[in-house]
């Protein structure tokens, strides 16, 4: 498919002079605004959130990709943006949209299975930003994670969008919840299994990541912490060896927290697990593990079930 030919009928290559053009630099590759976009495509959760958290949803034509349901404090503003897609829309379905600007959660909304790399997308005139912490290269899946990148996001936006006051705003909210939590974590002293998804093999936690990150901000020792990656399968004979004091549920579309439970309360060894028998689970949806907009929802959901724990 010839992108650029596909665009011209639709004049999205011509683009208006403006006094002060601003330059995004996003995963290794740049892009140049002449004026802050106008018809602005999110992929994934995460950017969708900060679009939203900034007030920019009437500059917004379109969005994809949702991982679980929009908080009620954004649901009136997301209601008013065009879904174009369950999850990645194809390329002539976004062309069809006239975009100026796509924003995505993870790169794989810039792989070639999906809509193509960024910079075919700068070629024809369309910026890109991938969520900072979704960028490889600039985050290696082996080294930790801090909270810089949210609020590298939002400000970026921020700047992009001339709403800097606005993004300033939200990075010290953010910035003072995230503190008040790490100056008081209610899991000091404990060890966690993450438990996402998976029966014959457990799909855990590594090192790195945002869930490993939500975990250590609350004072939690993963028993997998020194396993590098982000996502990681385990071994059940693992966890039980671990015997951790709390058992950290994953909520998502795919696995939820109630089967993952039920599972481990009917396993004959699983069940013996002073976790289990005490009922020391705690629970956190998937999209509030990621380092956006929800993530210090994620923190303090997180800490304030820990400090209900018996």
């Amino acid at each position: 498919m010839n992108l650029r030919n596909l665009l011209l009928p639709l004049g999205l290559l011509a683009s208006a002079a403006h006094a002060d053009p601003v330059t995004i630099e996003s995963c290794g590759v740049s892009h140049t605004f002449e004026n802050p976009p106008s018809r602005a495509i999110t992929l994934n959760q995460q950017a969708t959130e900060v679009m939203l958290a900034l007030g920019l949803q009437d500059a917004m034509v379109g969005t994809a990709y949702m991982d679980d349901a929009i908080p009620e404090q954004w649901k009136a503003a997301y209601d008013t943006v065009p879904v174009l897609a369950e999850k990645y829309p194809a390329a002539e379905v976004v062309l069809a949209k006239e975009p100026d600007f796509l924003f995505a959660g993870f790169g794989s909304a810039f792989s070639e299975d999906n809509l193509g790399e960024a910079t075919k997308w700068h070629d024809l005139g369309v910026g890109t930003y991938l969520v900072d912490a979704s960028c490889k290269e600039k985050h290696p899946k082996d080294v930790p994670l801090t909270v810089e990148p949210i609020f590298h996001d939002i400000e970026t936006v921020g700047k992009l969008f001339a709403v800097e006051d606005r993004a300033k705003d939200l990075v010290g909210t953010l910035k003072a919840r995230l503190d008040a939590v790490t100056a008081a974590p209610a899991g000091e002293g404990q060890s966690a299994f993450i438990y996402d998804s998976g029966t014959d093999t457990p799909f855990s936690i590594g090192c790195c990541g945002g869930p490993a990150l939500l975990s250590q901000l609350t004072g939690l020792k993963s028993i997998s912490s020194d396993v590098p990656g982000t996502w990681v399968d385990l071994s059940w004979e693992r966890v039980v060896a671990a015997d951790p004091d709390v058992i950290l549920l994953i909520e998502a579309d795919w696995s939820t927290a109630a089967d993952k439970r039920a599972y481990m309360e009917a396993d004959p060894v699983l069940s013996e697990l002073r976790a289990v028998k005490e009922g020391r689970f705690v629970t956190v949806p998937f999209s509030e593990t990621l380092l956006g907009m929800r993530f210090a929802d994620g923190v303090e959901n997180l800490n304030d079930q820990l400090a209900g724990l018996k």
